[in-house]
């Protein structure tokens, strides 16, 4: 990885929108981002949406940066935080699928569960299918074919805060929708939509 030409510039590059300043910090620390991810997550898919995470916060926040001297070092806290989520949500699900195991402790469950998901799943694309036509497109541009919400706006030519509200009020209105108060469709949210 080669040192960045004069930070403070490109920093306020960034700060003033400048696609470009983005693109050369993305290009430097790209690589150093996911090996950092995946040596901590040992999941290449995991590491891949932690990466996603940071430079989606990068341009997302990049008004704040007028101040900022040392890029590399917020853009390392940033992934550390994003990592220890992933393991606070992953502990997190280890006990609420623990705790809903213990409630169905009978031995052909997991027929049951099948069925439970199953029925999760179609009701869901159900709800997805009566969403906004931009919140639609945008939900299964973010779930199915994995793109970021920058990624999205520049596929859909919009800008990453439409996208960031289309997909907020989506995952607000499929909550709603879906969360009936049993433990498996909240598991569901959160693992699948949230």
């Amino acid at each position: 990885m080669q040192e960045l030409k004069n930070e403070p510039a490109l920093i306020k590059k960034l700060v003033s929108e400048d696609p470009d300043a983005f693109d050369q910090i993305f290009e430097n620390y790209y690589r150093k981002v996911y090996a950092f991810s995946l040596g901590n997550l040992r999941n290449k898919e995991a590491a891949e949406e932690a990466v996603q995470d940071v430079f989606y916060n990068l341009w997302k926040d990049r008004a704040k940066f007028k101040d900022l001297k040392d890029i590399e070092a917020w853009i390392f806290t940033i992934c550390l935080n994003i990592i220890r989520k992933h393991f606070r949500r992953l502990a997190t699900e280890k006990r609420h699928l623990k705790k809903y195991a213990e409630s169905y402790p009978d031995s052909d469950s997991s027929t049951m569960y099948e069925v439970e998901y199953r029925d999760l799943l179609e009701n869901t694309e159900k709800i997805i299918e009566n969403l906004p036509p931009r919140q639609r497109t945008i939900l299964l541009l973010n779930r199915k074919e994995s793109l970021s919400n920058l990624e999205i706006s520049k596929k859909l030519n919009i800008s990453v805060r439409t996208v960031d509200n289309q997909l907020s009020k989506a995952k607000a209105f499929l909550k709603e929708a879906l969360v009936d108060g049993s433990l498996l469709s909240l598991l569901f949210f959160h693992l699948f939509i949230n």
